[in-house]
């Protein structure tokens, strides 16, 4: 059976990486938020690096997903 002690850390591998704003949707969405190209989650940069952050965001609304689905339907992955 699977454990927590077999599993990856839930930090992403992202961290710390350089980023740059996401191209965004006619309504301005991703505001200016950078994508991570490990964890495929939308992030606020910090000094042009994508911050500390776990590959999942147990906080995310319904509406954040779908807006990330729309993101990926217009620009892909």
């Amino acid at each position: 059976m699977w454990t927590d002690a077999g599993a990856d850390p839930a930090h992403c591998r992202g961290s710390g990486e350089p980023g740059s704003p996401a191209a965004t949707l006619a309504d301005g969405f991703p505001d200016g938020r950078a994508l991570c190209p490990v964890c495929l989650r939308f992030l606020p940069l910090d000094d042009g690096r994508l911050p500390a952050h776990d590959t999942s965001d147990a906080a995310e609304t319904d509406a954040e997903s779908l807006r990330r689905r729309d993101w990926f339907n217009a620009y892909g992955w």
